[in-house]
């Protein structure tokens, strides 16, 4: 199996009276990737059938999956929304702006889907994780 690091660093020195400085490190053991790929998202509405990016189809990985996603816009105003395919409400669980990119560990269960505030805006993104 591969190992997956991932590293956040955050600092600040005049956000609050005293600096901040976090480094957070993981090691992920994965087995399995979708690979990188990139997208335009052409749908601009939540639930619409067409356009939209499925970035993880529930059940794809039997383990822990993690997501990679980054939007390529530079306009901060383009965002991309990621929302939880259910039978419910489809709940919005990440907004990202234009530049912005996120990692999330997925319950491996749930279908992740993106649609965008601007047809066209391009997605980056990647999973991985293990199949047990």
């Amino acid at each position: 199996m591969a190992t997956v690091t991932s590293k956040l660093v955050i600092t600040s020195s005049d956000l609050v009276s005293n600096p901040i400085s976090l480094t957070l490190n993981s090691n992920i053991t994965a087995s399995h990737t979708s690979g990188l790929a990139r997208s335009p998202i052409t749908s601009i509405a939540k639930g619409t059938a067409s356009g939209q990016v499925t970035l993880y189809t529930a059940g794809d990985f039997s383990g822990g999956a993690h997501l990679y996603i980054k939007n390529t816009d530079l306009t901060l105003s383009d965002y991309i929304y990621i929302y939880a395919d259910t039978a419910a409400d489809d709940p919005i669980v990440l907004r990202l702006s234009g530049g912005q990119f996120a990692y999330l560990p997925l319950n491996a269960d749930v279908t992740f889907k993106a649609y965008a505030a601007t047809s066209g805006t391009i997605v980056e993104y990647m999973v991985f994780g293990t199949d047990v």
